[in-house]
């Protein structure tokens, strides 16, 4: 304990004590009260983190990075709202739906192996930015497709990009300390409930407009200039990305400690106005030092996933990859067929007005099967107002969870509330059958959205502490590899069973949350 002598003493630099029993304590100490001294000795990353201490800096990177992700989110459940407006336009079948549907998944399966090697070698802040630009690209394409086969190509490209999402929680996660990293993380899936928020809005707006642009084959109308409207914030905040520096972690785990060093200045002179007292001046070097391959890019992707698949974390591993397979799959299978749903719903309420009606939501569907040959008759590309209303709720209904979660995670712990979130949108997906209003239909899909949204971001959280630096971005891009697996399978399974057997996938998704308990 330093004397108040001593405190006086003390100019705007001085010097802690090398002793290896005391460093660690020292530096705790001296962290807040003494951020002017100058550390003579080598400290590890998660030390300096510490003590350049939280500030400023970590508000605008969460918001940049936040925001980004509610782009994600509005490009992935986008889709949602295109298909009923655009079904006519394309001739869809409910198959034709889950194909739709399931193509962005697909682009995020292939791009999840590339993205992840990008993310560990290239760097975090590189792949962010392809994977965003990318995304936004193809679907500024997607928005004037002419064809279903092109508007098929450009989600599935668009997917693609959108596979960096996994990326975010690396390189958020690397510019705090150990301790505070899960409360920090915890805060995307606010982010994600804005977007889910703001896409109804903007659905809302846009696709209720009759206007009609036509020049030979060309067509253009509401559902298209929305595509446009969802794709530019994407482009807007990579631009601001651009401006921050690369992962302290990745560039350490590089060998690079002189830019390491400046990347932590650059953070402490974000949080202070100036870096004249930083106090950092040598890193310990990881036991781990990635070395840049000459070899191909194919050769470098191999490389990589082989060397965590015979790592000691190999069993983690496959554990992460079979529950990203089961929550992404009942997650997708259920949300983006929502709109769906809630459209058949309305209607039926519209064209059966009367005394109480206890048909099941499984009979209501079924009552809208259209086959390729009734498309022109029975073909209604027109979305209630009431579908707009009812995705607004579920997404409103999210914020708790994304508020509660990120305050008493240190208190509680990360696991009880992924038990509870699992548990309880199994439960919600299994009584969507018995459901027999659109009240019931929104209560339910609200808890539904809340929680298996909340297990899906805690997932991620998790997956960030069980990696080391040099397998992180692999590891957890091949978890959410299986995860969008899942989810592609998911969406033609409730394509292919929607009209006939509606109960096929209430159970599938509701089987897959449960065998989650099992690992």
């Amino acid at each position: 304990m330093e004397t108040n002598n001593s405190k006086e003493d003390m100019n705007s630099m001085c010097l802690i004590s090398t002793q290896p029993s005391h460093s660690d304590k020292a530096i705790k100490n001296f962290e807040v009260e003494n951020s002017k001294c100058l550390i003579t000795k080598s400290v590890n990353l998660d030390q300096a983190m510490e003590i350049i201490g939280f500030g400023s800096f970590h508000y605008y990177i969460l918001f940049i990075c936040g925001s980004l992700f509610a782009t994600i989110s509005i490009s992935v459940t986008s889709v949602s709202f295109i298909i009923p407006s655009a079904q006519c336009d394309f001739q869809m079948t409910s198959i034709h739906k889950g194909i739709l549907n399931g193509a962005s998944m697909i682009g995020m399966f292939f791009g999840c192996f590339i993205s992840g090697y990008l993310a560990d070698s290239k760097g975090r802040k590189y792949t962010l930015i392809l994977c965003m630009m990318i995304d936004s690209i193809f679907n500024l394409i997607s928005s004037i497709s002419q064809i279903y086969p092109i508007l098929i190509f450009c989600k599935l490209m668009s997917g693609f990009g959108i596979s960096g999402v996994t990326v975010f929680y690396s390189y958020l996660g690397e510019f705090v300390s150990t301790k505070d990293r899960e409360k920090y993380l915890c805060w995307m899936e606010l982010f994600w409930t804005f977007g889910v928020i703001l896409l109804p809005c903007i659905a809302w707006l846009v696709i209720p407009l009759t206007f009609r642009i036509e020049y030979g084959f060309f067509l253009f109308r509401s559902w298209n200039l929305f595509i446009i409207i969802c794709a530019l914030p994407s482009l807007i905040f990579s631009c601001f990305l651009a401006k921050l520096p690369e992962s302290p972690k990745f560039l350490l785990a590089k060998g690079k400690h002189d830019e390491t060093i400046d990347c932590l200045k650059f953070v402490y002179r974000w949080n202070n106005k100036t870096d004249d007292n930083f106090p950092v001046t040598s890193l310990t070097l990881p036991d781990y030092i990635y070395e840049q391959s000459n070899k191909s890019f194919i050769y470098g992707l191999y490389n990589s996933i082989s060397d965590l698949f015979t790592s000691k974390f190999k069993v983690v591993a496959i554990l992460t990859c079979v529950i990203q397979f089961c929550c992404t799959a009942s997650f997708y299978m259920m949300v983006l067929w929502f709109p769906e749903l809630m459209n058949r719903f309305r209607w039926y309420e519209t064209l059966y007005s009367g005394p109480q009606n206890m048909t099941n939501m499984c009979e209501i569907v079924s009552l809208f099967k259209i086959e390729p040959e009734e498309i022109d008759l029975k073909c209604n590309d027109e979305i209630n107002q009431s579908v707009y209303e009812n995705i607004l709720i579920i997404g409103i209904a999210c914020i708790p969870t994304s508020i509660i979660v990120p305050l008493l995670v240190n208190k509680f712990g990360i696991k009880l509330f992924l038990v509870l979130s699992f548990f309880g949108s199994a439960m919600s997906s299994a009584c969507l059958y018995f459901i027999t209003s659109s009240f019931e239909n929104i209560v339910l899909s609200s808890i539904f959205e809340a929680l298996s949204s909340l297990g899906i971001g805690l997932i991620f959280c998790i997956s960030v502490e069980l990696f080391p630096t040099e397998f992180r971005g692999v590891a957890v891009a091949i978890g959410s590899m299986f995860g969008k697996v899942g989810a592609v399978i998911g969406n033609i399974v409730v394509g292919i069973f929607i009209d006939a057997h509606c109960m096929v996938p209430i159970l599938v998704s509701c089987s897959l949350l449960i065998s989650k308990y099992a690992q």
